[in-house]
């Protein structure tokens, strides 16, 4: 195999030049002076060395005069500068063998006439230095990453003297350093820790830009000119090794990084995948920074919230739509049910109504499913997290994380209409039966606390009820525990409200409503475990079920007292059934006679004549009555439905495709007892949430996925 030979002369400056001489065989280096008087003057060809011209021991120095170098023939000349024709010569600028002693002296000089006063000042060398660390990466002029180490060692014995280099650190910190080799690596994070330690105002611009990588990381910075690829796993690893090693050696940083991780947590128009890849490694920050935790913890649920609540708020604004477009006699526009398997291009060239509508509806469409690919990523990324923590083995009063569920629960979750984040605190107060307790403990506390506001009270009853209607997983004493308490606090409110009762008043006897309608909705799914058995024959089955005991006749052991006490409250002034949802109140009924509890139908059918406005009016006055609040077109169109309890109950079916995994077992379904006849309408689908939940079950199949985002990753 031939190999061509090349000469290549390196030019450091105007006055040394090296040939490299590549043979088949070998490498030779020649340095060659080429020092001129002026510029562009040919050099003086080099004098040739003959061979001595005697044999004797004598040195002779004669050929050591050069008096008769005019006189060289031009065959002697041709052979000094002699080329091969195949040699390719090329004379190109080797930054990366500058000497360290000359960057350091340009360090020296850029930062020294940058800062020097006065007259004095100069930006010539400075600007120098900004162009080396301001070379895009990928650029011909870029410096290599051996160049780069001499100019960062440069930095870092100056690192005291940038107090006033702006932009020469920033220049600095947008450096591509997380491809480079180790040498590089470790380089770079001293020169942050001596910028933090000497200048705490770059302290947070440090923080941000290692921060910034979390949400956003291309592999390509992975893959830089002249470098051994480094993986994204690698570079992450360097970019929390930085922020440690700056948390251990400056104490202001740790405030720093907390403001910064809120600060740049993504916006609602990140993608699904930085959003969720931002929110895994603010979890490995606790990992080495535990004393964050809680605030860590408390971010992730914030925002959790917040896009749940947008979630709900997008799906009633594309019911009112439709709704609208009805009373308007329109052909409905595709909407979320029909445009849910369309493209997400948009045609934004068109003029025409119908098209612009059309276009804003898939518009709004595709938000819609990004926001629910993020919430669905993020439960499924705090399942995965809470997971070995709750189920650790300690004590419920022991576990910090559990505890942690139910102060974001009463922080964020509670106060806000929301949809899945609850299912959180659901799945972990299942782990174990004093999980569930304190959970319910929890909403007791919250509901008959007078401090609190009325709405955040029913909320806590609705919680209250759907936990223990829901939860597949509690025990029956815990069941039979909460439906007591809550049967003796509806008793004592029937007590102190009857009295001056005028009728049935939703504003006035809230709570009392919530708490009967919660009681409702138990009974409801666990009435079997409200049962204390049957009295059964000497010569009966003992082994028969509490639906064969009701077939067979036989009169069934409620709790004691709870019968009675419900029944005084159906019967008085305050007339629950008229004010608590009409789905639960029917479906009560129809239950509670085929179980032979009580017989309300007549009830029903009496309040069909009792109008709530009416009460209302009589007793309403002053300007906190809530007089003046709107009538909409839902209130026309449901009468007095807005003087009624809705049919509130949170823990109701779970649509997020890709973390209903962690709630599946734990979801009590709701069944008739044996012999019972449904209805059309069942008990969990009431027509309030019947449209939002046939749009989120069209939404599963379309979800995009995080792909490889996970907290083990």
């Amino acid at each position: 195999m031939q190999v061509q030979n090349i000469v290549t002369v390196k030019q450091t400056s105007p006055a040394l030049a090296a040939l490299v001489v590549f043979h088949a065989s070998g490498i030779q280096l020649i340095m060659v002076s080429l020092a001129s008087s002026s510029a562009g003057a040919m050099l003086p060809p080099p004098t040739p060395l003959h061979r001595r011209p005697t044999l004797g021991l004598k040195r002779d120095s004669s050929f050591l005069d050069t008096d008769d170098e005019a006189g060289l023939s031009s065959q002697t000349k041709r052979l000094k500068v002699a080329f091969s024709p195949k040699v390719d010569v090329r004379i190109m600028d080797d930054w990366s063998e500058k000497s360290y002693d000359l960057v350091k002296e340009e360090v020296r000089l850029g930062i020294e006439q940058h800062l020097a006063p006065g007259d004095r000042r100069e930006g010539v060398h400075y600007a120098k230095l900004l162009q080396v660390f301001g070379q895009h990466v990928g650029s011909d002029e870029a410096p290599s990453g051996g160049l780069l180490k001499k100019y960062l060692l440069a930095i870092n014995a100056r690192v005291n003297a940038l107090g006033q280099c702006t932009e020469l650190v920033g220049a600095i910190l947008d450096l591509a350093w997380l491809g480079r080799d180790d040498v590089f690596d470790n380089l770079y994070v001293r020169f942050l820790m001596g910028l933090a330690t000497a200048h705490s105002k770059y302290v947070s611009s440090i923080m941000e830009k290692l921060v910034s990588h979390f949400a956003r990381l291309p592999a390509s910075l992975g893959r830089l000119p002249g470098e051994i690829p480094v993986p994204r796993p690698t570079m992450f690893k360097r970019v929390h090794r930085a922020v440690q090693s700056l948390l251990r050696q400056v104490p202001s940083a740790t405030a720093a990084l907390t403001r910064v991780l809120k600060s740049e947590f993504p916006d609602d128009l990140a993608t699904s995948r930085s959003y969720l890849q931002y929110q895994k490694h603010l979890l490995r920050v606790v990992e080495y920074l535990p004393e964050l935790k809680a605030e860590i913890l408390a971010v992730l649920t914030q925002r959790l919230v917040s896009i749940d609540v947008q979630v709900q708020q997008d799906l009633e604004d594309l019911e009112d739509e439709a709704e609208e477009s009805l009373l308007q006699q329109k052909p409905r526009p595709k909407t979320a049910q029909s445009g849910l398997g369309d493209s997400d291009d948009s045609d934004e060239e068109s003029v025409s109504e119908s098209e612009e509508t059309m276009t804003g509806a898939k518009q709004r469409v595709r938000e819609l499913r990004l926001k629910v690919a993020k919430m669905d990523g993020t439960m499924d990324l705090l399942f995965e997290y809470y997971t070995p923590l709750v189920q650790s083995g300690l004590r419920a009063e022991l576990n910090d994380a559990y505890h942690q569920l139910l102060a974001h629960f009463e922080t964020f979750i509670l106060p806000n209409r929301t949809r899945h984040a609850q299912f959180l605190v659901f799945h972990f107060s299942q782990t174990l039966p004093e999980h569930g307790n304190l959970f319910a403990r929890q909403c007791l506390h919250a509901i008959f606390e007078t401090g609190r506001s009325l709405s955040l009270r029913v909320h806590a009853c609705a919680y209250l009820a759907s936990f223990v209607a829901r939860g597949s997983h509690l025990p029956t004493a815990l069941v039979r525990e909460i439906f007591a308490g809550l049967s003796q606090e509806l008793e004592s409110m029937r007590k102190r409200y009857e009295p001056t009762c005028r009728g049935p008043d939703k504003r006035s006897y809230s709570v009392y409503y919530a708490v009967a309608q919660a009681m409702l909705y138990i009974f409801c799914f666990r009435w079997r475990d409200l049962l204390l058995g049957a009295e059964v024959p000497e010569d009966g089955d003992e082994d028969l079920s509490e639906e064969d005991l009701v077939a067979e006749g036989r009169e069934l052991a409620w709790l004691p007292g709870m019968k009675e006490s419900m029944q005084k409250s159906i019967h008085s002034r305050l007339n629950p059934l008229k004010v608590c949802s009409p789905a639960i109140t029917g479906e009560f009924a129809r239950l509670a006679l085929h179980v032979r509890f009580l017989y309300v139908f007549s009830i029903l059918e009496s309040n069909k004549r009792v109008r709530l406005g009416n009460v209302w009016a009589a007793r309403s006055s002053g300007p906190l009555s809530e007089i003046g609040r709107r009538e909409t077109a839902m209130d026309r169109k449901l009468g007095e439905a807005h003087l009624q309890l809705e049919a509130y109950f949170p823990f109701d079916p779970y649509h997020l495709p890709r973390s209903k995994r962690w709630v599946e077992g734990d979801y009590n379904e709701w069944k008739l007892p044996a012999g019972m006849m449904p209805e059309d309408d069942e008990l969990d689908e009431s027509s309030d949430e019947s449209d939002e939940d046939s749009i989120l079950d069209e939404l599963e199949d379309d979800l995009p996925e995080a792909d490889g985002v996970s907290v083990s990753s």
